[in-house]
């Protein structure tokens, strides 16, 4: 017997060849959508926006900012990028520091709490999605993989 999940995949349609551009836009960019909202739904504390995550995994994986550093790198106003350090900060998420070559800048350092945060964040998502993956053929699997270096390379365009 089937697992039920399996049964609702297979009898969704594959996308024919013959299918337009057009159609395969729109297919794409709604599944792509989808994917996304669902990781999102995966990670660890929703009273965060995107800003929040993109910030503080910004100053886990490439180190201290300046505010306008950060205001710059994700493109919103400094105003803007400071609401969302304080929020941050007030998580326990990051600190400010004192610049050791200019004292009178500040410096944004993700907290151990913050770099726990993102780890975490990211382990749900991996998890979520590593369970649905096992769940896949392996020609399905092989099919995924092909899909992901297309996808990575109309990105990369």
């Amino acid at each position: 017997m089937i697992p039920v999940e399996r049964q609702e995949l297979d009898q969704r349609e594959t996308t024919p060849l013959d299918t337009s551009v057009d159609e395969l836009n729109a297919n794409f960019i709604e599944s792509i959508a989808r994917l996304k909202r669902r990781l999102r739904a995966e990670r660890a504390g929703d009273e965060f926006n995107d800003l929040h995550r993109s910030v503080l995994t910004l100053l886990v994986s490439e180190g201290p900012r300046t505010l306008s550093q950060l205001s710059d790198h994700e493109h919103v106003k400094p105003p803007s990028m400071s609401e969302t350090v304080n929020v941050l900060e007030q998580s326990g998420l990051v600190e400010r520091t004192s610049d050791p070559q200019d004292g009178r800048k500040v410096i944004l350092v993700a907290t151990p709490h913050g770099v726990h945060f993102v780890a975490e964040s990211r382990r749900r998502r991996h998890e979520w999605l590593n369970q649905r993956l096992h769940e896949l053929t392996g020609e399905e699997r092989r099919t995924l993989a092909a899909a992901a270096a297309i996808i990575s390379r109309i990105t990369d365009s």
